[in-house]
């Protein structure tokens, strides 16, 4: 069977375009971070990656970067007495704290109970490693644009801005 040369450079042009355009995956793992901080876990990151609000919930995706030279066990406490994971409205002074359903889980990553005062994500991070984590607050009222993130071991992560979906 033989090729038109309008036959050839479709299939060229076709070839092309889908070398072009990134897997999936490829395009999710570039995503780049709203904000970064420094953690007390040597050489260890904290990557903001989104905060959206949709109706009465917001989402918080971040990822925790492991670039030391050795392994880290990470720890955030979402819930308990001693929970060091939580948001703040700074506008209306309001401290929110993950979401729970009926039997009192945490809407969060897989997680565990930490200890006897805190439940949360613990969590081995190889030296190189990365991990991907999310969890659900109430939605602070629409007029409320910015919030603040507090996470386990880190500075907080100020005034920042909320997409609205």
């Amino acid at each position: 069977m033989r090729l038109s040369r309008t036959g050839v450079s479709i299939l060229v042009l076709a070839a092309a375009v889908c070398a072009a355009v990134p897997a999936p995956a490829a395009s999710a793992a570039a995503a780049k971070p709203m904000a970064s901080a420094a953690t007390n876990w040597d050489g260890v990151t904290v990557d903001l990656m989104s905060v959206e609000r949709k109706a009465s919930v917001l989402t918080v995706k971040w990822a925790v970067r492991n670039e030391g030279e050795s392994g880290v066990r990470v720890e955030f406490a979402f819930a308990g007495s001693w929970a060091t994971t939580y948001a703040v409205d700074e506008e209306n002074g309001t401290k929110y704290f993950v979401l729970a359903d009926k039997e009192g889980q945490s809407l969060a990553s897989e997680h565990e109970h930490i200890s006897a005062n805190k439940q949360g994500v613990s969590e081995s991070i190889d030296a190189g490693g990365t991990a991907r984590f999310w969890m659900k607050f109430p939605a602070p009222p629409p007029e409320v644009k910015t919030l603040t993130l507090l996470f386990s071991e880190t500075e907080p992560f100020e005034e920042v801005p909320i997409t609205d979906r």
